[in-house]
């Protein structure tokens, strides 16, 4: 029984514990010397261990989804004008407003232009939204942000570049987040009508595997984002400020997505596909186009968005324990 109570605990609190384990993992190998023999490793586990995890997760969510349930919903293109038209109205404000070196306004369009973070799709499972259709907006957010970040961003540096760099801008961003994103899905579809048995013994054995995988992924990533935060060389002040950026971002964001996929019937996966990005390339977006405090958002937003995931795990386990106490069958949409 107490074997039973602890794994359920673990199933129903693996985020913020993997959340927890990845803040006290980065301050361990920050303070403790005799960790110094495992960095090298440590850094290409989170360069590239965690590439793997991420495109083993995904290509077991893929195996999941019906190809002809991904079609393009009308609360798909309402999110898309969330993430791009509110980018480009912040993006001018700045502009006309002389304000094109404004970190706070900067780390504000960065977690609102960010894609839906492909791991989205497996927290939707969970939560008992639509994977395929969270799925389709997924390809679409992605290729938005693909084609507005090169546009936009210039609009936020002094030196005028404009489009002139489009081609090489829209290939650098297409190249971060493409390929985890579209090789496991065709992998996945090449696979069911390949190998329809051994894609079928995959969707159906493989059950909460994803979600896990993306449980340790999570260690990894919540690391990751203390140490850009502790090394970012900003005062405390801006950091707090940043802090509270990337909580308004995402408090905003699964409102707005919740709000709209009411409407459709799609509310959980409406939420995910708003609420829950991709800021890693966030992040390196910000470095890339931005500046390093601008990042700082992003980064606490990782923390936020897996916080906010945690209680909506939590929120439906009860939830369906009580549908259950009532002989009704559990929610999905």
């Amino acid at each position: 029984m107490q074997h039973y109570q602890v794994v359920r605990y673990l199933r129903v609190n693996a985020l913020p514990v993997a959340i927890g384990t990845g803040i006290v993992l980065y301050f361990a190998f920050h303070y403790l010397r005799f960790l110094d023999p495992l960095r090298p490793a440590g850094h290409w586990w989170v360069d590239t261990g965690v590439q793997f995890l991420i495109f083993v997760m995904l290509f077991i969510a893929f195996c999941k989804i019906d190809p002809h349930q991904m079609r393009p919903r009308r609360w798909h293109w309402f999110l898309v004008l969330i993430q791009a038209g509110g980018s480009l109205a912040l993006a001018l404000y700045l502009l006309y407003s002389g304000q094109t070196n404004n970190a706070i306004i900067d780390g504000l369009i960065a977690c609102l232009i960010c894609p839906t973070a492909a791991a989205a799709s497996v927290i939707t499972g969970k939560l008992g939204g639509n994977e395929s259709s969270l799925t389709t907006y997924t390809l679409i957010s992605n290729t938005t942000a693909a084609v507005a970040i090169p546009l936009i961003f210039p609009l936020l540096q002094s030196n005028g570049q404009g489009l002139a760099n489009f081609s090489h801008d829209f290939y650098a961003v297409s190249v971060r987040i493409f390929p985890m994103l579209v090789l496991p899905l065709i992998c996945a579809f090449a696979l069911r009508y390949l190998c329809r048995p051994v894609h079928q013994f995959i969707a159906t054995k493989s059950k909460d595997l994803g979600f896990y995988l993306w449980a340790v992924t999570l260690v990894s990533v919540s690391a990751k984002s203390m140490s850009n935060i502790v090394n970012s060389g900003e005062s405390a002040l801006t950091l707090w400020i940043l802090a509270g950026v990337g909580l308004f971002a995402c408090l905003l964001q699964f409102a707005l997505g919740k709000l709209i996929g009411n409407f459709e019937g799609q509310r959980i996966s409406a939420g995910q596909g708003l609420g829950q990005k991709n800021m890693a390339f966030g992040i390196w977006a910000c470095y890339t186009y931005l500046s390093p405090a601008a990042a700082i958002a992003p980064g606490c937003y990782v923390l936020w968005q897996n916080i906010v995931n945690s209680w909506q795990l939590w929120y439906k386990d009860h939830f369906d324990a009580k549908r259950a106490a009532k002989g009704l069958p559990v929610y999905h949409e």
